[in-house]
């Protein structure tokens, strides 16, 4: 399947930008990192996301893979610098690597799969107790392009948990690209952009006219 270099629109008040768009912008960068278990779907999230691609049978990530993407708001566009972790239990020691000093996490669970929603809500524990304290975490209910006989968490229980928890929560597919790009602009628009001049929380950046060899931040 061939990579998209066009900018897609949403219709939620954001904007995909594909890696070869030549927008001009400030953008404010933040770390992300995405938490579940092995064959949520973490992995082919990503792959939707910035390359508009599914891959059926997505091989499993070996600790973590790095990857960026952009988002373009009204006021400003945001740099994901996106982390996808592996979801395999002999991982799991290795995730505060990934999530100390994230801005934001998309914690994933696959409807099918009750185990998953469980595991999911220890991560959700985790990251309220070891994260920083403004971290904006979506919960991600993947996969809801599968029948509804092979559905074992219901929307609503995903919905109530987000809720008590104050998350977003969404359902998505990465095989249909459902949700995909909306839960990514969602948690661009919560993330502390007044802040982006505060070395901890991002930084801010300007895009030049010609693609740099390395990036360059304004002070």
């Amino acid at each position: 399947m061939a990579n998209s270099n066009s900018s897609n629109s949403n219709g939620r008040g954001g904007r995909i930008q594909r890696p070869n768009d030549q927008t001009q912008a400030k953008i404010c960068q933040y770390k992300l990192v995405l938490l579940g278990e092995s064959a949520v779907g973490k992995s082919s999230l990503v792959l939707r996301f910035v390359r508009g691609q599914f891959h059926e049978y997505q091989e499993s990530t070996i600790g973590a893979a790095f990857i960026t993407q952009t988002v373009c708001l009204d006021d400003v566009t945001i740099r994901f610098e996106i982390w996808d972790t592996a979801g395999q239990e002999r991982y799991h020691t290795l995730a505060p690597m990934y999530y100390r000093n994230a801005q934001a996490a998309i914690i994933v669970y696959d409807i099918t799969n009750q185990d998953t929603f469980g595991r999911a809500k220890s991560w959700v524990k985790e990251l309220q107790r070891m994260a920083p304290p403004n971290i904006v975490i979506a919960l991600a209910g993947n996969k809801a392009d599968l029948p509804a006989s092979r559905r074992c968490v219901e929307y609503s229980e995903g919905e109530a948990y987000a809720e008590e928890n104050g998350l977003l929560f969404m359902e998505t597919s990465a095989k249909t690209a459902m949700n995909v790009n909306e839960i990514f602009v969602e948690i661009a628009k919560k993330l502390p952009k007044k802040e982006v001049n505060n070395g901890g929380r991002g930084q801010k950046l300007t895009e030049p006219q010609e693609p740099p060899k390395t990036s360059n931040c304004c002070k």
